[in-house]
């Protein structure tokens, strides 16, 4: 039995998300108000979980998605969406950490994700907002140029399009006053909200069933199925189950996989300088935590970072005023001039696994038939879009060619010690 300890105890986000308030909350999606058997229960309605649904769906089996909110009313709409290939952990930090041919197959992995994207939803993708972008990786400050350089070196050796941008080129191109960066041809922005939206929208279209404002208290082993227990005393028994639930998820887990942190974002007034936005670049920086900028369509600004640990969501709300004053800093910084006015700001918790990489799959040690998609970071669409594939193959009970890069199964050592020990 693995009962929902909730032990991230609150909202994960506060109330003034950008996507949710531009999109509206859409209609509501109905409550579970008896019990239910299905083939594969879903834990979550994230964008996480609308990937691996929509991927589950050529299975053809009976398909169940429960959710404690609504559609896309956690984290994802409390995401800023950058898309990119490029992973927190460096590329030579994750050679270092994996083995060059590991760490290549997860940056290569983050990289297809584009073109996966692009080929499954070609609709649906225009309206969500989505348009391919540059990303910019921008030196904080002269000591970090020799990491830096290195990390271009190593993209490159292994097939990516980056080049280096001195701080005169940075700044004529950009307006960014940095001692140099990599610029990288691969990239992409959504609106994450909309799109999770769509996803679900198509999933009910082929017979999937959605639940709402249903929370799943407990998972408990019965013979050859799983049984979900709601708070309201409801059943859903399935022959799988896939927990996509995002930082929440870790409530069914024995702990140590991953840490929960705040992160705090503002979005901007529109700005009447649009042909700006219409080439800018994502843009984050090698500082941690960074700070991370992108344009939205209707002409705004996106500005994100000041992370900071989390306690719990009252504390990290008390905060968003302090961060966002510090991202407005961070942002004069970069760009020599004040942030345009502030529309609207929110601060969101987020979790993160120690080698940034997301943990997939079956977890050692536990039932086969219960599945993770503990997709974090920043990279976090971009690894849940291989994150059905992975399920699927589980639960067909076949191995999938990232297992051994995305999977449970990478921790060894003092990491399973720490796992055992919590």
């Amino acid at each position: 039995m693995w009962p929902f300890r909730r032990n991230s105890a609150g909202a994960v986000r506060s109330t003034e998300a950008y996507w949710l308030l531009r999109n509206g909350i859409g209609d509501a999606s109905p409550e579970l108000h008896d019990s239910q058997e299905c083939d594969i229960a879903i834990i979550g309605a994230g964008i996480t979980a609308a990937l691996v649904a929509d991927a589950l769906i050529a299975t053809g089996k009976r398909i169940v998605v429960l959710d404690s909110r609504d559609v896309a009313q956690g984290s994802t709409s409390a995401s800023t969406a950058l898309l990119q290939y490029e992973i927190d952990t460096h590329l030579i930090e994750l050679t270092a950490l994996m083995g060059p041919n590991a760490a290549m197959r997860a940056y290569r992995a983050c990289a297809e994700s584009f073109a996966l994207l692009e080929q499954r939803f070609p609709e649906l993708l225009p309206l969500a907002g989505y348009e391919r972008r540059e990303s910019l990786y921008l030196a904080s400050g002269e000591s970090a140029i020799p990491t830096l350089q290195a990390e271009l070196a190593a993209r490159r050796s292994i097939g990516f399009a980056c080049e280096w941008l001195g701080g005169d080129e940075l700044r004529s191109r950009f307006g960014c006053l940095r001692p140099g960066a990599i610029l990288s041809a691969l990239g992409a922005q959504v609106d994450p909200y909309r799109l999770t939206r769509g996803l679900f929208a198509s999933c009910t279209r082929h017979g999937v069933r959605m639940f709402a404002r249903t929370k799943v208290m407990q998972i408990e082993e019965d013979s050859d199925a799983l049984r979900l227990r709601t708070a309201a005393g409801h059943t859903v028994t399935a022959a799988h189950v896939a927990v996509c639930a995002g930082y929440e998820s870790l409530d069914f887990l024995p702990g140590g996989f991953a840490d929960v942190n705040n992160t705090f974002a503002l979005v901007t007034e529109p700005l009447a300088r649009r042909e700006w936005l219409a080439t800018l670049p994502l843009i984050w920086e090698s500082d941690r935590p960074y700070l991370y900028l992108r344009g939205t369509s209707d002409g705004r600004l996106v500005v994100g970072g000041a992370d900071l640990p989390f306690k719990n969501a009252a504390a990290r709300d008390l905060l968003l005023a302090r961060q966002v004053r510090k991202l407005a800093e961070n942002y004069r910084t970069l760009f020599g001039e004040e942030l345009p006015p502030v529309a609207y700001a929110w601060a969101g918790s987020f979790a993160e696994t120690r080698d940034g990489l997301p943990y997939i799959g079956r977890v050692p040690g536990m039932n086969p038939r219960l599945q993770f998609a503990l997709c974090y970071g920043g990279n976090g669409i971009t690894y849940s879009v291989h994150a059905g594939d992975i399920i699927r193959a589980g639960i067909e009970g076949r191995p999938h060619a990232l297992d051994d890069v995305f999977g449970f199964g990478r921790l060894t050592g003092a990491a399973s010690i720490r796992l055992r020990a919590r």
